[in-house]
């Protein structure tokens, strides 16, 4: 079987890797920009450039470190840096004050300092590549920069003319011609219908066609046939499956938080789900847009959109946050800098969180614009404040039935909450005049670890006591008359506080055990909770009991001996006229809590809680951070938008943040980078590299369109299309264009990289696309849609064992943990915004498919479906190769496998070779 491996399918990883080479290396570095942009670049700026920029007033021991060359030059020291050896230069043990101490005023946060070593390690990517000046940066010339390619409008194309006037069979095939005759090359031949019918699989569902859908295609002689499985897949709930996970790298999805403790976020999946709907419903890309900035703020026609608008600002929410961060200020402008470079890159194509320190370094956007932006974003509820900050949260609208009934019941238990307080208050006048004995938690008999505090007001006395030690009792020892005692205890409610506390009271021989949360507060006046009643014969021993889990208080005990209404009424204040009084009073009061029980039941249960956002309460334009420093601001900004884009004179409201009016700004025909920048995304998509092949950056530093034309031509189309995603991919796939063969390069070695799209681009599966097809091989794979997919009971990501059976999308996604085989084949960074992945060709992944457990069982599962296919060796052989292939075995091919085979026809293990032998291939992993 080892020489099959070696023999099979010869088209060795050099034919792809030529081609893609440019490629891979420049996503690679794009994604290193961005890592440096975010984690290194605002840290230099803050702690740095004033003691070692081009700008400082003395330059200190020689160093730049304001541009790449300054630290891989060096100062007095030496090198600051070398590139892929965090151990060499001086950077890294000043950074961890063992030589220099730098930043000298206090040295930075561990997490910081690993990002600097990181960064070394993986090549110190560093975009300034020109030593900065020693003068101030120019301003910025905004009419200048509004004459770039992608801030003109969009112009309408008119599809320009060819010599092979029977080729074209649609207007994106003109626009590629013309580019090709231009150039004297001609296009390569189309795909054969195997190869088509895979590649149209896989590029519309991210699976692969089964042997029926294959039998059915051949089958069919209509010359309809290739729009018939094209209408047939954009239809099919796979479609929004496949091409909603596309949208979730741009998203940064994930199902944990990040940061030190990365929490699970328990509702995210919410948000998956949402755009995987938005893309079968064939959603309007610009209220796709709209909903997931400004959702909240839209007008809904019924509750089911209204869910959805609220589901889609999770976007906004799911940016990797440290939310232990105590500095609340820094936190907030983190998160706010997160959401605007977000959408910058994933609608606009644009770094504006690149502005943040300083104006834009390639791009016309200055400063005030980004912080234009903040404003916008400061005034949005995203986080809750806390010692451990927290993601706010909304409860989905129900129903009209549902939300009136609530109304009805609410309404009615605040009538009977109302009376309860008049009764309770009344009661607590009474209560009052009665005997009471008061006990303090220091006469307590202490056991097990307690501590003193005086840090949450309202105990009774001098502070009270704390224990989370579930070994800790309290006793009190209370004397008393032969008599029946409401028993209360004071404490001071918190969250951390223990929602079970156990308290233990006995007297006359007779127990009774009470439970009290302590998070809740306590419903009396001076703090006090009653726990029941008590009858007792002299003494009464209360115990109350840490559970060792949050923290148990203690504070005093109050025992309020209950009137007699037998007693007579010369007995002063235990009167049979008060004891009468105070027991009608209190069975008043059982109904009536009773009846508030009872109303509780009936009230339908909210809505399930969505990670979401809100304007804040106090809307207010910001100001420039210095350096992009929260803590040291500058001039004050008005709230609004790019000014290279937008040049009218606009005042957002007072009353609202801003994010409807940007969403509106955003989604406009008008504005010329949307429509562009996700019809590339889709072109990108479907052929492997898009117009512009720096998919998320249309600004100076990234490429010029190959076709600018072709772009714009699409552009307009899709707008005047309704901005329908399933119609612009319907239009692409049946063009000549996308259905030409693949190859490594033209005959005459002209345009190698396949700029002018003379031929398709091969390309190997994304990580879902081989997991899923895997699955299915096996028959194992469930097609229905999962909610959430983390499973009950986990509290962290850490050790998280992966289950398997769904597609891929529904894989539970951490920032730190992913299952092997999305690490092994470059699924996306789930901390980054992420429009065009890495496709690498590594050794681990040949380790992977030959020893992963996974692949050995799916292949084991698949050839026990070969062995129920009754026909000979040949028959079988033929069949599992339409199944993993989608094509047909060549003779030397089919006599390999056969020899593998062998004398043993009904050899699972030999047949379970086979199958892995063709999951390895070449001609599995790679679309032609």
């Amino acid at each position: 079987m080892a020489a099959i491996v070696g023999t099979l399918f010869i088209l060795p990883a050099e034919l792809f890797s030529q081609q893609n080479a440019g490629e891979e290396e420049f996503a690679g570095s794009a994604q290193e920009v961005e890592f440096f942009e975010k984690k290194i670049r605002p840290i230099l700026v803050k702690h740095c450039y004033e003691c070692h920029s081009a700008d400082s007033k003395s330059l200190r021991g020689g160093l730049l470190v304001d541009n790449a060359h300054g630290l891989t030059e060096g100062g007095d020291s030496g090198p600051a840096i070398v590139a892929g050896n965090p151990a060499e230069g001086t950077l890294m043990e000043a950074l961890r004050y063992e030589t220099f101490e730098m930043p000298p005023r206090q040295q930075l946060p561990e997490d910081v300092i690993e990002d600097f070593e990181e960064w070394i390690r993986r090549g110190a990517v560093d975009p300034r590549t020109a030593a900065t000046p020693r003068h101030d940066r120019a301003g910025i010339d905004l009419e200048k920069g509004r004459e770039f390619w992608s801030f003109q409008p969009v112009e309408r194309q008119t599809p320009p003319s060819v010599q092979k006037g029977n080729w074209p069979s649609c207007d994106i095939d003109r626009f590629i011609l013309a580019r090709l005759e231009e150039e004297n090359l001609e296009p390569f031949p189309p795909a054969s219908e195997l190869i088509l019918l895979r590649r149209l699989f896989f590029d519309l569902t991210g699976l692969p066609p089964s042997v029926a859908e294959i039998r059915r295609f051949q089958e069919d002689t209509s010359e309809s046939r290739l729009e018939n499985v094209v209408d047939r897949l954009l239809l099919s709930p796979e479609f929004g499956r496949h091409w909603g996970r596309h949208w979730l790298d741009l998203a940064r999805y994930s199902d944990s938080t990040g940061g030190g403790r990365s929490m699970l976020y328990g509702s995210a999946w919410r948000y998956r789900n949402y755009v995987i709907d938005a893309f079968n419903r064939d959603t309007p890309y610009d209220e796709f847009v709209r909903q997931q900035i400004a959702g909240d703020l839209m007008e809904a026609d019924d509750y089911q959109e209204r869910q959805r608008q609220l589901v889609a600002t999770g976007f906004l929410v799911l940016g990797p946050h440290n939310y232990e961060n105590q500095d609340k200020e820094q936190l907030r402008m983190d998160i706010v800098d997160e959401q605007v470079d977000t959408i910058g890159r994933v609608f606009l194509g644009m770094t504006i969180g690149c502005a943040r320190c300083h104006d834009h370094k390639f791009d016309p956007i200055p400063t005030a614009d980004y912080y234009a932006l903040a404003g916008i974003f400061r005034s949005t509820h995203s986080a809750v404040d806390g010692n451990v900050s927290k993601w706010v949260t909304t409860a989905l609208p129900q129903s009209p039935d549902i939300e009136n009934a609530r109304q009805r019941i609410e309404k009615d238990i605040a009538q009977v909450q109302k009376r309860i307080q008049k009764l309770s208050t009344t009661l607590e006048h009474l209560k009052a005049e009665l005997p009471s004995i008061v006990v303090d938690d220091p006469q307590a008999m202490l056991s097990g670890i307690w501590k003193t505090s005086e840090s949450v007001g309202g105990y009774v006395g001098e502070g009270y006591r704390f224990s989370d030690d579930p070994n800790a009792r309290a006793r009190f020892v209370i004397p008393t008359d032969e008599a029946r005692y409401e028993v209360q205890i004071s404490y001071t409610s918190h969250a951390n506080r223990t929602p079970r506390g156990t308290i233990l009271v006995d007297s006359a021989g007779e127990s009774e055990t009470f439970e009290v949360d302590q998070r809740q507060p306590p419903e009396l006046a001076g703090s006090y909770q009653s726990v029941g009643e008590v009858q007792s014969t002299g003494e009464v021993h209360l115990t109350i009991q840490s559970s060792g889990k949050g923290m148990t208080i203690v504070d005093s005990v109050r025992l309020i001996k209950k009137p007699d209404p037998q007693s007579d009424a010369s007995d002063g204040p235990d009167s049979s006229e008060s004891a009468l009084q105070f027991e009608r009073i209190s069975r008043e009061l059982t109904e009536f809590r009773a009846e508030l029980e009872e109303l509780k039941k009936q009230l339908p249960e909210t809505g399930p809680l969505v990670m979401s956002v809100s304007d804040e309460g106090e809307i207010s334009d910001y100001a420039v951070c210095i350096r992009g420093n929260v803590h040291q601001l500058g001039e004050p900004v008005e709230r609004g938008f790019l000014s290279v884009i937008d040049e009218e004179e606009r005042k957002l409201p007072g009353d609202q943040s801003g994010r409807l009016e940007l969403a509106d700004w955003i989604a406009s025909p008008e504005n010329p980078l949307t429509a562009r920048v996700y019809v590339n995304r889709i072109w990108h998509h479907l052929f492997g590299t898009g117009l512009v092949r720096t998919v998320d950056n249309f600004g100076l530093p990234g490429e010029v369109p190959s076709h600018p034309e072709l772009l714009d031509h699409l552009a307009i189309q899709f707008i005047e299309g309704g901005w329908s995603t399933k119609e612009l991919i319907r239009k692409i796939v049946l063009s000549r264009t996308y259905q030409l063969a693949s190859g490594t390069s033209h005959p005459n070695h002209s345009d190698p990289d396949n700029r002018l799209l003379s031929r398709q681009n091969r390309r190997r599966l994304n990580a879902e696309s081989i997991h899923d097809a895997l699955l299915m091989f096996s028959g194992e794979l469930s097609f229905s849609s999962v909610e959430d997919s983390v499973r009950p009971g986990t509290k962290s990501e850490y050790g998280y064992q992966f289950d398997f059976g769904s597609r891929a999308v529904f894989l539970p996604v951490f920032r730190n943990r992913l299952p092997d085989l999305m690490s092994v084949f470059d699924f996306p960074d789930p901390n980054l915004s992420i429009g065009n992945r890495v496709s690498s060709t590594v050794s681990p992944q040949s380790l992977f498919l030959m020893n992963s457990e996974f692949i050995l069982q799916r292949a084991n599962a698949t050839a026990q479906r070969v062995l129920e296919i009754e026909g000979s060796i040949s028959e079988r052989l033929q069949w599992a190769a339409l199944l993993i292939l989608n094509r047909e075995l060549t003779d030397e091919e089919e006599h390999l496998l056969a020899e593998a085979v062998g004398s043993d026809p009904d050899s699972i293990d030999r047949w379970s070779a086979v199958c892995a032998t063709l999951m390895r291939s070449i001609d599995f992993r790679y679309l032609r």
